[in-house]
């Protein structure tokens, strides 16, 4: 029976906790060394506050890798999507430091987001001295570089929540049985600051989720991830502009929506409309591939983040090349990712795993349109 993706997102609607302020004091130094309050950013010819670091995700977990595509994506990532920065996702180390380096040659801004899905405690702060020891000599070359020590590690590390894997964590979150995890977290990223530390002398965030009461005061900035959907559509300008009150820069790590109609009101949720338990697996009728929605919902994003002074923003995701678009509805799965490009099928001839091929979403060139202004 197939299962869905890993690297699928996922929102847990009614989990959030109530905020705990922490954080406060100076303004950190940017990477060339200017503030990194929202100031900063400077104004896009439209008058806007521009992001500084304006980019997208990159998830390194899936069935095809190979170095010549990952390269040649890096390349277009920056000249073609006009990024300058990315954020690589994934829990394995090869392709991460690959990944990383030839983001670094692109001139980029990397933030290395390093995960061990359904690991302990001890599992993972030992993967994360092994990013910061192979970050850091790669920083030695490229000083941009930066680690994100986990994400949304309520639901993706074995210990905070009950629960046998992710799915049954995020399940228990928003019970009972789940009370005290936000202690439990930021006693594990004290734990992740004071093992990355000593080994690595570049900036570190943490991916966190928007239910998580996180204590920013070790950190260089406040990462979350960010969705919006029907659930807090009326409050999500107020959301993104309460992260500032943490007195550090704020990167939204996350956001961004499939390509169907009705897939804005179903923000980081999207994905889940696909029949997983068909062979091969099935878009339920009812659902009309929309580019538009994607584009559109990106837009509005980016138009509060400018507005709210948010350092940076991150898409999520470049490209997900097991989720292939046909122009079988019934099997497009493209049209449930939040990929920018899409990819042929298997049996195409230009199927990705044969070619490295893809095509540019209507995403696409609305975000290169935005970052290049």
């Amino acid at each position: 029976m197939p299962q869905v993706p890993i690297n699928r997102r996922t929102v847990l609607v009614g989990t959030a906790a109530s905020a705990i302020v922490y954080g406060g004091g100076q303004a950190r130094r940017g990477w060339s060394g200017e503030p990194v309050h929202a100031a900063a950013a400077g104004r896009s010819r439209g008058g806007r506050r521009r992001l500084a670091q304006r980019g997208v995700d990159y998830d390194t977990e899936r069935e095809v890798w190979k170095p010549a595509y990952v390269r040649r994506e890096m390349r277009a990532i920056r000249r073609d999507l006009r990024c300058n920065a990315v954020i690589l996702l994934g829990s394995d180390l090869g392709r991460l430091m690959l990944a990383a380096a030839a983001a670094a040659d692109e001139g980029m801004i990397v933030w290395i987001e390093a995960r061990q899905f359904d690991r302990n405690a001890r599992a993972t702060l030992a993967f994360l001295a092994k990013v910061a020891r192979a970050a850091e000599e790669l920083r030695r070359r490229h000083p941009r570089i930066g680690i994100s020590v986990g994400c949304e590690l309520t639901i993706f590390m074995d210990g905070l929540v009950p629960g046998g894997d992710w799915r049954e964590r995020g399940a228990n979150l928003g019970t009972p049985a789940a009370r005290g995890y936000n202690e439990r977290l930021n006693a594990f990223l004290d734990r992740a600051l004071r093992t990355v530390r000593p080994l690595f002398g570049g900036k570190l965030i943490y991916t966190s989720g928007m239910w998580e009461a996180v204590d920013w005061r070790g950190f260089d900035a406040v990462g979350v991830d960010m969705y919006r959907d029907a659930s807090n559509k009326a409050t999500y300008v107020r959301d993104v502009r309460a992260l500032h009150r943490f007195g550090k820069p704020v990167i939204i790590t996350e956001f961004g929506c499939c390509a169907y109609k009705g897939a804005d009101e179903r923000g980081g949720d999207g994905f889940d409309i696909i029949d997983w338990n068909k062979v091969p697996p099935v878009v339920p009728p009812g659902y009309v591939r929309d580019e538009r929605t994607q584009s559109r919902y990106i837009s509005e994003l980016l138009d509060v983040f400018e507005a709210e002074g948010v350092h940076g923003a991150f898409v999520y995701n470049f490209i997900e090349a097991d989720s292939p678009h046909t122009a079988d509805r019934d099997h497009d799965l493209d049209m449930a990712g939040f990929s920018l490009v899409k990819v042929a099928p298997a049996d195409s001839g230009l199927a990705y795993a044969k070619t490295g091929h893809w095509e540019p979403k209507d995403a696409f060139r609305t975000l290169a349109g935005r970052y290049a202004r």
